[in-house]
């Protein structure tokens, strides 16, 4: 295209991504998004992945973002968006993409440069805030019967990966546990290019010898991994069911050992409000880790950090500000700003005092366990 229009695409204008020509996700029901922020463009069972990728619905989110629009179904990105600093996913595949000789003005162009396989929920986890739609384990528990991608489906975007290895930029796996995911031991074993970038979102609780996919990624010569990781010792093990805290710490030293990269992924919420950032230096100090995010909750309003205790919320202030004092992260860092961002969360409103207790009470009924035990700051 134009190489004055690419430039005010990718270096002037306010919307737009290049995601949509470039990249798609695939969601564990089998729903095609641009990507993890994106709506539902279609649905693999219901249309091939070819019909849309040309449907209506894309079409008009690449018009809005080639005419500098914000498209609804960039909105939830867009909210990542503060000023001066940029840590969305636009501001990810943008740099990511920009080489590829594309005429972004053909709104049925596309070529598969990237790819989000968030593709099946199975998963040996049952996380306090996650849901059945991402871990099977959690849709076992509340009987809830979760759709599932036709193999076929899947197939035909194993056959499309496969196709475009030597032109992609990254493969990123999540789930479910993407060490649990058959579909990722068939996609991994096809690729001949072992210098793709793979990105692997896991708990990393089934790094051994016996793992089909691990033993695959291994051959990978550029792998980064995100731990997923919100605190330590007997909290981990009941914030992430299932997990072990000592196994990940030796799960990690694997890893390191190995020579793949190393990012941690945390979620700030009521159950890690004094904990967290105490758990990032542990990270940053024992495993050099400083590639670092921290999701707020997306879902379980009544487990929002804004929720704590007033005392339980100072403390996680001053905590906060220790951190950052430290100088052990960059200031112009997406780590810095997500812990940064934590503070807005401390000084919200509270919405619901006291919700997490009968949360907290019906997981122990389902699960044996006792969150007073695990949690007496949060007793009242």
């Amino acid at each position: 295209m134009n190489h004055k229009k690419k430039f005010f695409l990718f270096k002037q204008s306010t919307h737009f991504c290049s995601v949509p020509w470039n990249h798609f996700e695939v969601f564990s029901n089998g729903d095609i998004k641009t990507c993890s922020k994106g709506n539902p463009l279609g649905n693999i069972n219901k249309a091939t992945i070819e019909e849309i990728l040309n449907g209506a619905k894309l079409h008009e989110i690449k018009k809005d973002l080639l005419d500098n629009k914000l498209n609804e179904n960039c909105l939830e990105c867009h909210k990542l968006t503060t000023t001066g600093e940029h840590f969305d996913l636009r501001n990810h595949y943008n740099p990511m993409f920009k080489e590829f000789d594309i005429n972004y003005e053909d709104l049925n162009k596309f070529q598969l440069h990237g790819i989000d396989l968030h593709w099946d929920n199975t998963c040996n986890f049952k996380c306090i805030y996650c849901n059945p739609a991402q871990s099977s384990l959690i849709a076992q528990e509340q009987n809830v019967i979760t759709i599932k991608s036709e193999l076929q489906n899947i197939n035909k975007i194993i056959d499309l990966i496969v196709k475009n290895q030597y032109s992609m930029k990254e493969i990123y796996l999540s789930g479910g546990e993407p060490l649990l995911v058959k579909h990722n031991i068939k996609l991994l074993a096809q690729i001949e290019n072992k210098n793709l970038p793979i990105r692997v979102n896991s708990n990393i609780s089934q790094i051994n010898d016996k793992n089909a996919v691990f033993a695959e990624i291994k051959k990978f010569k550029n792998v980064l991994w995100t731990i997923s990781s919100d605190t330590s010792d007997k909290k981990f093990n009941y914030i992430r069911s299932g997990g072990n805290w000592n196994q990940t710490v030796e799960n990690i030293k694997i890893l390191k050992n190995i020579g793949h990269g190393l990012r941690l992924n945390s979620v700030f919420f009521i159950g890690n409000v004094v904990d967290i950032f105490d758990h990032i230096e542990y990270f940053i100090t024992s495993h050099g880790i400083v590639d670092i995010t921290i999701n707020q909750l997306m879902n379980h309003n009544y487990l929002l950090a804004r929720n704590a205790p007033v005392v339980l919320k100072n403390i996680a202030k001053e905590k906060l500000q220790k951190l950052l004092n430290k100088n052990l992260i960059a200031k112009n860092s997406n780590a810095y700003y997500n812990i940064a961002r934590c503070q807005q969360e401390l000084d919200a409103p509270i919405e619901d005092a006291l919700g997490y207790v009968n949360y907290f009470e019906k997981l122990d009924s389902m699960r044996n366990t006792n969150w007073r035990e695990i949690f007496p700051e949060l007793i009242q």
